[in-house]
């Protein structure tokens, strides 16, 4: 019998590795094998997680196209907002700049005659002028839409010349009544026709915003081109009366004192600051009549020349505006109704003030504070001055209205109004102060500008507007018809109180309009 085998040797070799123990001190535990390295867990902090893709659904070939399209249409915006703003046709430019330079001639024209004819008491045909622009006024756009811009610039620059020449000879005053009332009839329509070609320039901007800002751009150009003519013909007159003046003094002779409304001269202080000094020199004498006598005035030679001048301004001013207003008729006024529209109705005392605020400056006041004081010297001084400040004025507060200063400007213009008002109540036209007719015609230009900046950016432009701005334009020659008339018939203080109740009436009912019309963009947003 073989050996047997050795049972130790087999338990040995049966039992696992893993299992088995040594023998040793310490024996009592077990030693596990060594663990791999990249098996061992790893916390996973939240900085440090892997991100897994979700996968997502196959997009079909139809919403493909869409996206690409949708990038291509992204594209082309980004395309339109950074390219520049689309630059005006310069013949466009041209015509516009044309019809401006037009209008500034017939303000040459008008203008410093209206202050001229208003002063020498001749105030009562340029009434009756303005209440026939007052009454045709409400048809402008109706006048507008039948005839079109061109022939109404042209027939109303071609009539103001024939009416200034008529003034060069011996014209009988029927005719001359009925010049004026025909220049009456197209003075409204052609304010209106200047504003609609303001309009039109602007509709060639591109989108609404560059169309708002190129209309503001045109309504400064047109009034800039009207204050500096009312400079240059100031300037005009000026120069005439260095050419052509009359020395009055020598008149003063003593057969002829009886006929002055004064006892002696020259004038003690006591007589002028009499109380009853003004009253009694009210109407269309405007100061006494020894008084009108002090300094220069223009002779007839003179007067000849320089009107005979201005009507050859306003006939280049015609031709100037065959080529500047635009050919085409105007669109047809809108349907709504003119009386249902707050710009019509509750711009209506504001027009009359600034009509009645201009008529004073271009009778009472170029009479009682420039003729009275210094003379046509002092008168024209006053006149340029107006002119000038009125244009810068204009220019800058166009520019503040348009970043939303209206509140502001309108607060700070009624306050420079009344206190200048107060201080025409307060001075008395025959003392020496030389400086202050200057001084405060040029401050009243600056208020007029303010409000004919802040009428005409809520009047014009937008839906409808020509019919509200026809109503505004008949208050404001209403207005310049009650000036001349008062500059007949009542004292200066009457009339500066008067215009002192039409600032408040005119500044409450402005903001009424305002409130009215930011309470309307707000509903619309």
């Amino acid at each position: 019998m073989g050996s047997l085998p050795d049972l130790t040797e087999r338990s040995r070799s049966s039992v696992r590795p893993a299992a088995r123990t040594i023998s040793d001190p310490n024996r009592h535990r077990t030693v596990v094998p060594q663990i791999p390295v990249n098996t061992i867990y790893k916390k996973e902090w939240s900085w440090q997680k892997t991100k897994t893709l979700i996968k997502l659904p196959p997009v079909p070939g139809n919403r493909r196209r869409e996206s690409v399209a949708s990038s291509l249409g992204a594209a082309s915006v980004r395309r339109l907002i950074t390219r520049p703003p689309q630059k005006l046709p310069k013949p466009l430019i041209t015509r516009f700049t044309l019809l401006c330079i037009a209008s500034g001639l017939s303000s040459t024209a008008l203008l410093p005659f209206t202050a001229y004819a208003g002063a020498e008491a001749g105030a009562m045909p340029l009434a009756i002028m303005h209440t026939i622009a007052a009454i045709a006024s409400p048809f402008s756009p109706i006048i507008l839409q039948k005839t079109g811009t061109r022939i109404v610039i042209n027939l109303s620059y071609v009539l103001i010349c024939v009416l200034l020449a008529a003034h060069t000879v011996d014209t009988p005053l029927s005719i001359l009544l009925f010049l004026y009332s025909i220049c009456g009839v197209m003075l409204s329509p052609m304010e209106l026709a200047l504003a609609a070609s303001a309009t039109s320039f602007s509709q060639a901007a591109g989108d609404e915003c560059r169309r708002k800002i190129a209309l503001r751009r045109a309504l400064r150009a047109l009034r800039a081109s009207h204050d500096l003519g009312l400079v240059l013909g100031s300037l005009m007159l000026g120069g005439a009366l260095l050419i052509w003046p009359e020395d009055l003094l020598p008149l003063l002779q003593p057969n002829s004192i009886h006929n002055y409304t004064t006892p002696s001269w020259p004038p003690s202080e006591d007589d002028l600051v009499e109380e009853d000094f003004e009253e009694r020199t009210c109407g269309a004498f405007g100061c006494p009549d020894i008084q009108s006598l002090v300094g220069m005035a223009l002779s007839a030679d003179g007067r000849r020349v320089l009107v005979a001048v201005w009507a050859v301004m306003a006939l280049v001013a015609s031709i100037l505006a065959l080529y500047g207003a635009a050919a085409t008729p105007s669109p047809p006024p809108d349907a709504r109704s003119v009386l249902k529209d707050a710009r019509g109705l509750l711009g209506i005392p504001m027009g009359l003030f600034i009509g009645l605020q201009q008529g004073f400056i271009y009778t009472s006041y170029i009479k009682w504070y420039g003729v009275c004081v210094g003379g046509w010297n002092e008168a024209w001084r006053a006149l340029c001055g107006a002119g000038a400040l009125q244009a810068l004025a204009a220019a800058t507060l166009s520019m503040a209205a348009a970043r939303g200063r209206r509140g502001y400007l309108g607060a700070g213009g009624a306050a420079a109004h009344a206190s200048l008002l107060l201080a025409l109540l307060r001075w008395r036209a025959a003392k020496t102060d030389l400086a202050l007719p200057t001084v405060a015609a040029a401050a009243w230009g600056a208020c007029s500008a303010l409000w004919d900046v802040l009428q005409g950016g809520i009047t014009v432009g937008g839906p409808g507007w020509r019919g509200p701005w026809s109503l505004t334009l008949s208050a404001r020659h209403a207005g310049l018809a009650l000036a001349c008339a008062a500059r007949q018939f009542l004292c200066v203080r009457t009339q500066l109180a008067v215009l002192a109740l039409a600032l408040f009436t005119a500044l409450s009912s402005h903001a009424v309009l305002e409130l009215r019309l930011r309470r309307e963009i707000r509903h619309r947003s």
